[in-house]
């Protein structure tokens, strides 16, 4: 996870939106390791758990039920 949080914060510093997805488990993590990264305002979207062991129907669900914070962190920039 923290080299996906450190992927995002190289392509935010690029000018490319990111939004970084992260389980419910790792939301935390995620948002400090960003801070210490210095972009506290690093968009990401919680996922609940469990994941790993859902089958590709509900992963897809899952996937559907984010996409609206998904947009929504791609497209409102001034939180960086």
């Amino acid at each position: 996870m923290s080299c996906s949080v450190h992927d995002m914060v190289e392509l935010e510093l690029k000018g490319i939106p990111t939004v970084t997805l992260c389980t419910t488990g790792f939301l935390n993590a995620g948002m400090k390791h960003a801070s210490i990264l210095g972009m506290p305002g690093l968009q990401i979207v919680d996922i609940p758990l469990p994941f790993a062991s859902l089958n590709p129907v509900h992963v897809r669900k899952r996937g559907e039920e984010a996409f609206d914070a998904i947009v929504t962190s791609l497209t409102t920039r001034d939180h960086l």
